[in-house]
């Protein structure tokens, strides 16, 4: 009994470490504020919370540049894009920088309609909004992202056909050299000769929608810039010119790879003279650079660790503030003068009082 009496003397004196001092349940009170208060940080806390979770399934990514190794042999250009001309009036040609032409017109599809550009916008636009998006857009995560990628691209088919439509859409996917080159859309019978066809100028309207425009197996964490860009013109000899910087990347994630690309783009329009070769044209450029782009889960403990640093730091902010409210109101309003003394309680009832100013 003694020993037992002397242990529990020994751990008497552990009091004097507690960090986490308790207060008897008799001498809390509670308030309809504090609850508001506590409702609004529990609120902020999930809304966190789920911030967290969100980042937690995405995993981290990392990009590694590095010089393209070797060269490759062949590069798909998937395209979908509006002119606003009859598709019996247009030609599509590919020229590559190594001399081959490719009759582009007879690989990809063309259909009449109607021109319609709903949910499109011009070339800086688009680029402004796409930056926004990156910083803040939730991608789906790797397992999704690799079963997605690499399938063949599905264009939209929700267009209507007319047989007799004033517009052309020109779709489809077609393989081309890797190497630098020029993708171009022309009236027949300007810039290439074809015996018995020539377009007449009246008909000449390049103003087209580019609803698609990638390089590579599809991959959708990849953003195009030029997807949704609508350009307009007037000028029957006009001539749209898009430059495009094309970099081989690499996505890994959960053991698997995948070989694509993205670009940047940069846009030059201009009239044309009659002897000139109005069009739009597209000029792609190989960089000799490689991007890697390495998904990872995040680890567990990250997760937990993050989460409980904002669990922890709602709840102590919400203490704080609560404490200077009280004090605040407390110091401003005459009714909370009368209080509540934490220091006279008979049989464990607290004793109120009331401060009377001295005369």
């Amino acid at each position: 009994m003694d020993e037992f009496l002397d242990e529990k003397k020994n751990f008497e004196g552990l009091k004097s470490f507690d960090a986490f001092p308790k207060t008897r349940v008799s001498y809390t009170t509670r308030s309809s504020r504090g609850g508001i208060i506590t409702l609004v940080f529990v609120s902020i806390c999930v809304w966190l919370v789920w911030g967290e979770l969100n980042l937690f399934l995405d995993g981290k990514s990392e990009e590694h540049f590095s010089v393209q190794g070797g060269e490759g042999h062949l590069m798909q250009i998937n395209l979908d894009v509006i002119v606003a001309m009859p598709c019996d009036t247009l030609h599509v040609n590919v020229q590559d920088a190594a001399g081959d032409r490719i009759l582009a017109g007879d690989l990809l599809h063309k259909v009449s309609t109607d021109f319609v550009y709903t949910d499109t916008h011009t070339l800086p636009h688009n680029l402004k909004k796409k930056g926004k998006q990156d910083r803040g857009q939730a991608y789906d995560g790797s397992d999704e992202v690799i079963r997605k990628a690499g399938k063949k691209k599905k264009f939209k088919l929700n267009l209507p056909k007319r047989p007799k439509g004033s517009s052309c859409r020109i779709w489809g996917s077609m393989d081309v050299n890797r190497v630098m080159g020029d993708f171009h859309i022309t009236a027949k019978g300007h810039g290439y000769w074809e015996a018995g066809q020539h377009v007449d100028h009246d008909i000449f309207n390049f103003t087209h929608v580019v609803n698609e425009l990638s390089f590579g197996e599809f991959y959708p964490k990849l953003v195009n810039p030029l997807d949704g860009v609508v350009a307009s013109t007037e000028d029957k000899f006009y001539r749209y010119q898009y430059f495009l910087s094309v970099v081989p990347t690499t996505y890994k994630a959960r053991g698997r790879t995948l070989h694509t690309n993205q670009y940047s783009v940069t846009e030059q329009g201009r009239s044309m003279s009659p002897q000139s070769v109005p069009g739009i044209f597209f000029k792609f450029d190989i960089e000799p650079i490689m991007l890697t782009i390495t998904d990872s889960p995040t680890p567990w403990i990250y997760f937990i660790v993050r989460l409980a640093n904002v669990v922890g730091g709602v709840m102590v902010a919400g203490g704080w503030l609560y404490k200077i409210s009280d004090g605040v109101l407390g110091s401003l309003l005459p009714s909370r003068r009368r209080g509540l003394r934490n220091d006279h309680y008979l049989n464990g009832t607290p004793i109120y009082y009331e401060e009377v100013d001295d005369e």
